[in-house]
């Protein structure tokens, strides 16, 4: 809404303190840097999120352009969809989607494309509101 640069500010302090804490934050920041054209910090930063987090930032990460591709969804990793339908009702579906969404590699894992990292998060919000509901 015109405070781009203010909202870009407000995420980096927030990622300074909690770098780890969730990869939201960090793929806001990267979408309003890829919007406002700074090639050098993303670049930066989506090194910095790399440490953190199993996700490709070769493309945008969640730029909504109908231009833009944001790469392949889950179906293109069936190795991991038939590992998720098998755990999904388990209750260890939670450190599956930490797996998923985490690197423990200290970035040397190649990351799932934009949509499939976005469906990765769609799930374990699903799955944590089911486990929520159920309770």
């Amino acid at each position: 809404h015109g405070h781009g640069e203010l909202a870009i500010h407000l995420l980096q302090e927030h990622l300074r303190e909690a770098p780890d804490e969730s990869p939201v934050p960090w793929l806001l920041l990267l979408d309003l840097m890829h919007r406002a054209g700074d090639a050098e910090g993303y670049a930066a930063t989506s090194a910095q999120c790399r440490q953190h987090f199993n996700v490709n930032l070769s493309l945008p990460p969640l730029s909504q352009d109908a231009h833009e591709d944001p790469g392949p969804a889950l179906e293109a990793y069936p190795h991991v969809l038939e590992r998720l339908v098998e755990v999904w009702h388990a209750p260890d579906v939670d450190n599956f989607f930490r797996e998923l969404i985490y690197d423990s590699r200290g970035g040397s894992r190649i990351g799932f494309e934009p949509g499939a990292y976005r469906d990765i998060l769609m799930l374990r919000a699903i799955a944590q509101d089911t486990i929520t509901a159920a309770a």
